[in-house]
């Protein structure tokens, strides 16, 4: 029964240190050199990768200038530099073919591409960027103007009733005559007066159409037209805008002093009900 336990090789570290001491033996010294610790060999004394020697192929910020020779950790080479072809390995025979030796070997550069505090004050500013408008000349505005837009620029719009004047505004007339006008404009309605909008016909609307128009030419799309340079003509004191249907007069205006503004035409016609 003793043998076959003894037969087969002990695996536990405590099997092994008492196999390890005498049978029977009380001396402590037999005890104390079983129990002593086996450590794994040490990886410290072990000498440190210095890295592998490379020439650089192209100028790299924090390393070096292009041609530069010094050690860099393999991995470094291995996985970014050579696939890229940013350095080369330096083997003897290239040492040879450079006639370099061992003693051109220097030190990575971290210092390079690198701005420091003081060079940084002395970069000056970026200048603000500054549109670039392309104009033309007063005389080929005026050119362009002219044969470009139309002489009716159409604008359709939704008739509204006219309002009604306030009854300050009305002149002073005696009961009689007043109900006599009254019962006339009821039956017959003055078909000269303008019909009311619904909105209305600004500069900036006129002046979106005169551009739809000068975008389509290579020359008229470079006219620098603002709402400032649209006038109409006929309207009331202190109006800017159409507010009625009908035929309305308009100056360009091209910023020559000896030119006269362009002169065209805009008609505001009624929407039809299928347009709207």
């Amino acid at each position: 029964m003793a043998g076959s336990l003894v037969s087969k090789s002990p695996t536990c570290l405590a099997c092994l240190r008492r196999l390890a001491q005498p049978f029977g033996s009380s001396n402590g010294s037999a005890s104390a050199v079983s129990l002593v610790q086996v450590r794994a060999k040490s990886n410290r004394l072990r000498p440190k990768d210095q890295g592998v020697v490379v020439r650089l192929l192209a100028d790299i910020p924090k390393f070096g200038r292009k041609d530069s020779v010094f050690l860099i950790e393999r991995g470094r080479m291995r996985n970014e530099w050579f696939p890229h072809k940013k350095a080369e390995y330096m083997t003897a025979a290239r040492f040879q073919e450079l006639g370099m030796t061992r003693g051109d070997i220097g030190d990575r550069d971290t210092t390079f591409g690198v701005v420091t505090a003081t060079e940084l004050e002395d970069i000056p500013e970026p200048a603000a960027p500054t549109a670039t408008v392309l104009t033309t000349t007063p005389e080929k505005t005026h050119t362009l103007l002219t044969t470009l837009i139309p002489e009716t620029l159409n604008f359709f719009r939704k008739p509204i009733p006219a309002p009604a004047p306030p009854r300050e505004a009305r002149a002073k007339i005696s009961p009689l005559v007043a109900s006599a006008n009254e019962s006339n404009a009821n039956t017959a309605p003055d078909t000269n007066a303008p019909l009311a909008i619904f909105g209305s016909v600004s500069p900036v609307d006129i002046l979106s159409t005169i551009k739809a128009r000068l975008v389509e030419d290579t020359e008229g799309r470079r006219l620098v037209l603002e709402p400032e340079n649209i006038r109409i003509l006929g309207l009331g004191e202190g109006a800017d805008r159409i507010k009625a249907l009908g035929r309305w007069e308009i100056e360009i205006s091209v910023g020559g002093v000896r030119l006269e503004p362009v002169r065209k035409v805009v008609e505001v016609l009624p929407l039809a009900a299928t347009d709207e």
